[in-house]
């Protein structure tokens, strides 16, 4: 008698969620790299009323309602915008309440005269759109892929640069080398903050909201406040600087934060064989992938 040896499946050398959390990332980018062109003047980018329509609320707009149906086809919507556990670590509310306090700060050295009425609401409309497309395809889509190959302070590295390399990309609009590198830095720290913001709360609308709240002092200042104008530069600058100091504290405590949610398991397992967050099998509480992906 006989027997069939049984037929080994080949297993993908990686997991298909991973590169459906990727796969956005990569289209947003290679787009961005379409449009760009290197003609543009990036430092003038969303200072009137056309520029900002044109930067903001179209592209972002349309973006957004593409990822949207993106997340809705592949049922993630619970997975991407909610953590069922949130951290226990309240201090590290220090670094995005700081954020958010700075976000403040800048409001009173707008010269809100400069530009129309219609500016500053199509600010608000394009920067929340900014804050919807960016948080729920680095801390909502990217994080749900990342969750399923690398244990939570793997993910808090990978999804903070990630979100700092796409910065990298506004060198194609005309933005200085130096300058972006910088910004990429920042925007990297910045993830981390934001990240904790999700953590904090469980779900994606506080990034959201503090993404869209410090885009749009950024993009106010520097559409109404002259760079001669020492009286409000002056104290721009010292909030800046501050920041960066708030942005190191975002990454020590999102580095902890993340670290603690491995720190059970990091000496029984291999990084690659730790579930995600929030996996049923850990805590029972938290929505399975489907089993497709």
């Amino acid at each position: 008698m006989t027997t069939t040896a049984p037929v080994r499946r080949r297993r993908w050398p990686v997991p298909p969620s991973l590169l459906l959390g990727l796969a956005p990332l990569v289209a947003f980018a290679a787009v961005s790299a379409w449009r760009s062109r290197p003609s543009d003047d990036y430092s003038t980018l969303g200072q009137t009323v056309e520029g900002v329509l044109g930067a903001l609320v179209v592209p972002e707009g349309i973006a957004v309602l593409v990822l949207c149906v993106y997340v809705t086809a592949l049922g993630w919507w619970p997975i991407a915008t909610t953590d069922r556990r949130r951290t226990a670590l309240r201090w590290t509310l220090t670094a995005p309440a700081l954020i958010a306090a700075v976000c403040v700060a800048r409001l009173p050295l707008v010269e809100w005269g400069a530009q129309p009425v219609r500016y500053f609401l199509l600010l608000a409309v394009g920067v929340l759109f900014v804050g919807v497309f960016e948080e729920l395809l680095t801390r909502g889509v990217l994080l749900v892929g990342l969750r399923r190959r690398l244990p939570e302070f793997g993910v808090w590295i990978a999804s903070c640069v990630l979100f700092g390399l796409l910065h990298f990309l506004n060198v194609l609009s005309g933005a200085g080398v130096g300058a972006t590198v910088v910004q990429v830095v920042f925007a990297a720290s910045f993830g981390s903050t934001l990240y904790l913001a999700r953590r904090l709360t469980g779900n994606l609308l506080a990034p959201v909201l503090l993404h869209a709240f410090w885009d749009f002092g950024s993009i106010a200042v520097s559409a109404t406040v002259p760079t001669q104008d020492l009286v409000r530069m002056v104290p721009v600058g010292l909030l800046g600087l501050f920041a960066f100091a708030v942005l190191a504290l975002g990454v020590v405590a999102g580095g902890v934060v993340a670290w603690r949610d491995d720190r059970g398991r990091r000496l029984l397992r291999r990084w690659r064989s730790v579930p995600p967050v929030g996996a049923p099998a850990v805590q029972g509480d938290e929505p399975r992938l489907p089993s497709a992906v």
